[in-house]
């Protein structure tokens, strides 16, 4: 590791978006995701309602949402909420942060996926009781975040950027819940990014460690990949499982 300052890319920045979509066309996170995701819609006792809580550009949304009722998909980002409703235009879309929105009617699901990194841990606690107290009895709230076993995470933390993963959801549970009986438990689901030349994985990289704005930034991260994640078929081969917290409101 060289002596630079490593820093997260911004996500409101440009780049971040262009660097997302190269990291998307490699992997299989999000069909992967999707799948389990389907499979606890089916296992849920009833599927009226539905909350997507940062629902991004909608890709989630746009899959669950014809299995209930009604969709309610909260996005504070005006850029996202155009994509957000071209993907689903038959959701209601809460243009608020979660912690200001009033969602109309209790869901038998809420989902938050990978909104957390963008919220301080102190603020956690507060966001899991307003997320809960969306849950009709019976129903189910999501947490999505990556697996700390993945090696994305690894590589982040490496170069000294710390990636929130959760085990601080889980810790803050029982606060959040209020006395509200719910029954916990998490689920690993395998993803991986195959980056087939050096160029795509650098890109991609900026995601884990951030810009790579130098040439010794760049041969730093290139070498890591090469040692942690050369794949003995060509290219790039790094995990990115994906971590989800399952909370049952009892009643």
């Amino acid at each position: 590791m060289d002596d630079r300052a490593w820093r997260e890319l911004d996500p409101s920045h440009p780049r971040y978006r262009q660097v997302f979509r190269t990291y998307l066309a490699h992997t299989d996170e999000k069909e992967r995701q999707r799948d389990h995701l389907l499979d606890v819609v089916e296992a849920l006792p009833r599927r009226d309602v539905f909350v997507d809580a940062g629902a991004g550009p909608g890709y989630f949304t746009a899959a669950l949402a014809p299995r209930f009722r009604r969709t309610v998909a909260i996005e504070p980002d005006p850029a996202l909420r155009g994509e957000l409703r071209a993907a689903c235009p038959a959701a209601e879309v809460l243009p608020v942060p979660i912690s200001a929105a009033a969602v109309p009617e209790p869901a038998d699901l809420v989902l938050c996926s990978h909104v957390l990194y963008y919220v301080p841990e102190a603020e956690w606690r507060g966001h899991l009781a307003a997320l809960l107290s969306w849950v009709r009895p019976g129903g189910e709230l999501v947490l999505v975040l990556q697996h700390p076993g993945s090696d994305c995470v690894a590589m982040a933390r490496h170069f000294g950027i710390r990636t929130p993963v959760l085990d601080g959801a889980a810790a803050v549970l029982d606060d959040a819940a209020a006395g509200r009986p719910y029954t916990a438990r998490r689920h690993v689901q395998p993803a991986s990014l195959r980056l087939p030349v050096l160029a795509t994985a650098l890109e991609v990289s900026e995601l884990v460690v951030g810009p790579l704005d130098s040439p010794a930034a760049r041969e730093t991260v290139a070498a890591y990949l090469h040692e942690h994640g050369g794949d003995p078929s060509g290219g790039f081969l790094l995990s990115c499982d994906q971590e989800f917290l399952h909370i049952r409101c009892d009643g």
